[in-house]
């Protein structure tokens, strides 16, 4: 497979030259200076091309440092995504007889990916709105391709794995160290837990999430460092930081999301974890079956005085057990209204992008919170009544099999595996996706760049290890024949 080119001729130097020369010239003799651009544009354009692994690694190194930009785009990171689906596209046509997608996209849990794509493009053509919808799918696509579909190649090299999670660490660990510096600043209080993440990211929320899913894998850097190494030493402050990075996040679906992937390795060294998702689903439905026999939900409804944003952490986790924070209470709110909406909409949903736009009218009024008027357009915050209400019960059954299917292939892939990186690195990658899986409960993070991009990045290194380990075998059994 092609990565890298050879060393750069003579005449590409010269003709490289040349045209900075035209550019200069021009620019000076047109007053244009934005035409200096472009040899520099060019230069980026063949870096990238002579090794396009350079691409992918930027694109993983922005993820943590980028923000939104007029309020519609991530910025760097999404004119990066589309940069590297467009080298995911011209990779395999030059590389398709020697990449052997057939049986990478035969995977189980390949196809499981795909299956919810198929669905989704359903949905967009029985969308209530079909331009939201389409736009919802071009996000979409540069998604799956950088994060998804090329790491499914990238990742059979082990050094492609490594490096990457080393440009994410050094890149994350920076973020992290600003924003607990700046929140000492304001004696790490409580109520000012929103700026000192700006801007980076939207909301404490968002960034007690990336930080408790990306626990794991430091974990996993530590096992596989060389103890009392420069590595090693690294790796373990970055845990430390990182734990009270997570802690003074005051994210409780983050603390929750610690709690779960430590509950995943055990459950998985035990092959135990496929029941252990059984039980939980048993679980969250017997709840929703209980709650809505006899509108039992009713008497649950916050009083509208009571519901408050409180100052202190103390007073934010009384309130939390009570029923009376207001996060907590706005969920409520939410997920009854995406309930009602569902009934009116089980088969193809309202479609992707189109929450916002339809359940004001499937709202109770008791439920109604003092931040309800929704004005950053917020969605279902649970992912499991997002794929019911937008994509219907198809989707979100989808959605519930592709998680299972995760965890029950991945466990087979970890006890599979003889070498001691594959197992350690395939470990981290599942908790990664059960802290992701508890964050996601209670929000919409797939969709997310910073969030989605590691859940994509997480299957894919199980799948590579998995198909890596495969043709190994095949090979060996082939030596011996």
């Amino acid at each position: 497979m092609i990565l890298k080119a050879g060393h750069i001729d003579l005449k590409l130097f010269i003709s490289g030259g040349v045209l900075f020369v035209l550019c200069l010239l021009s620019a000076v003799m047109f007053d244009l200076p934005a035409l200096m651009l472009l040899p520099v544009l060019m230069c980026i354009a063949f870096l990238f091309l002579k090794d396009i692994r350079i691409a992918f690694y930027m694109l993983i190194f922005t993820l943590p440092v980028s923000f939104q930009f007029m309020e519609k785009y991530d910025f760097p990171d999404e004119p990066l995504m589309i940069l590297n689906t467009v080298f995911f596209l011209f990779f395999c046509l030059y590389n398709q007889k020697r990449i052997q997608m057939k049986g990478i996209l035969l995977h189980p849990m390949v196809i499981s990916v795909m299956l919810t794509l198929v669905w989704l493009l359903i949905t967009i053509l029985m969308s209530k709105n079909t331009l939201l919808s389409f736009k919802f799918l071009l996000k979409k696509s540069w998604y799956i391709a950088p994060f998804f579909l090329f790491p499914l190649i990238l990742f059979r090299d082990k050094q492609v794995i490594i490096r990457s999670f080393q440009w994410l660490f050094v890149s994350f660990f920076c973020i992290v160290l600003i924003v607990l510096i700046r929140f000492s600043a304001v004696g790490f209080a409580f109520d000012k837990v929103h700026d000192p993440v700006q801007p980076f990211f939207q909301n404490h929320v968002m960034y007690g999430s990336m930080v408790s899913i990306v626990v794991p894998f430091i974990v996993a850097a530590i096992f596989l460092s060389r103890k009392l190494s420069v590595q090693w030493l690294f790796s373990l402050a970055g845990f430390v930081i990182f734990l009270f990075a997570v802690y003074f996040s005051y994210s409780r679906a983050a603390w929750a999301a610690i709690l779960f992937a430590m509950l995943c390795y055990a459950a998985v060294r035990l092959k135990l974890m496929h029941y252990f998702m059984l039980a939980f689903y048993v679980l969250v439905f017997g709840m929703v079956v209980w709650l809505s026999g006899k509108n039992t939900y009713l008497s649950y409804k916050p009083k509208f005085e009571k519901t408050i944003m409180h100052e202190s952490l103390e007073d934010h986790i009384l309130a939390t057990i009570q029923g009376t924070d207001i996060s907590s209470a706005e969920r409520y709110y939410r997920w009854i209204a995406a309930l009602r909406m569902s009934s009116d909409h089980p088969v193809f949903g309202v479609g992707p992008n189109n929450f916002y736009d339809h359940y004001k009218p499937y709202t109770i009024t008791s439920f109604k919170t003092w931040v309800s008027r929704n004005p950053e357009r917020s969605t279902t915050h649970n992912y499991f009544l997002f794929m019911l209400v937008e994509q219907g019960v198809p989707g979100m059954l989808l959605y519930t099999s592709l998680i299972f299917i995760i965890f029950y292939y991945g466990q087979k892939v970890y006890h599979r595996q003889d070498d001691r990186f594959n197992k350690i690195v395939v470990m981290s990658a599942l908790c990664a996706i059960a802290a992701i899986f508890i964050n996601n409960f209670f929000s919409e993070l797939l969709e997310t760049d910073k969030i989605g991009s590691i859940f994509y990045l997480s299957i894919a290194l199980i799948i590579a290890i998995d198909t890596r380990q495969r043709m190994t075998s095949i090979s060996q059994k082939a030596s011996f024949s």
